[in-house]
């Protein structure tokens, strides 16, 4: 297909982001009626072909910026994973939920570790065989450390730069503490996104 700088889309680039874009559609709604949102199934099957749509359209913008800024195309890709990802462990934790009707204690504790584990492995995948195409699987124990590792580090630095700008800076002008909170959210998980981002391609992935 497409090729620019070394730099080529391949029908299965468009395909990865569908299934993507169809995991977090799939996935997000079970949140939502979880937190006791009605959503029909014409309404369900929208907002699944919306964001499977969204994820392939993304990607591939993604590469037609690659042509200006290289790193663009694996961004896109990085992304789209990351938005599947984030519907992964929030989609588990609330069907546990969900099928249990247990929201708190030591079971909340035990759903949430599964999601984690099951997020940070779809990830894991996702990421060395997609997003960076790192070949070889005699590493892969290697790798996935240096991944749990740097992903580790990445809710370190989201926590803290979160603690920080709410404890340290605190509100700036009429904004409420709720609504600076999630300023503060917002900028640290663009800190993290960064972070993380440059962690999986220099640290854990490279080449």
């Amino acid at each position: 297909m497409a090729k620019t700088k070394n730099i080529t889309l391949e029908k299965n680039d468009l395909i990865y982001g569908a299934i993507n874009g169809l995991i977090f559609g799939a996935l997000i709604p079970i949140v939502l009626k979880n937190l006791g949102m009605q959503i029909s199934g014409g309404m369900y099957a929208l907002i699944v072909l919306f964001f499977v749509i969204l994820a392939t359209v993304g990607v591939y913008i993604g590469y037609l910026l690659s042509k200006v800024v290289g790193f663009f195309f694996q961004l896109a890709k990085f992304g789209a994973v990351g938005a599947a990802n984030f519907a992964v462990d929030f989609g588990v934790l609330n069907l546990l939920i969900f099928s249990t009707g247990i929201a708190s204690g030591w079971y909340f504790t035990l759903y949430k570790s599964i999601s984690f584990v099951v997020a940070v492995t779809n990830s894991f995948f996702w990421n060395k065989l997609w997003t960076f195409k790192k070949k070889g699987g005699e590493k892969a124990g290697k790798d996935f450390v240096q991944f749990l590792l740097v992903s580790a580090i990445g809710l370190l630095i989201n926590a803290g730069v979160a603690s920080l700008i709410v404890n340290v800076v605190g509100p700036l002008g009429l904004i409420s503490e709720k609504s600076w909170a999630n300023i503060a959210t917002a900028v640290a998980s663009v800190v993290v996104l960064t972070w993380n981002f440059l962690g999986y391609k220099y640290i854990v992935f490279k080449k």
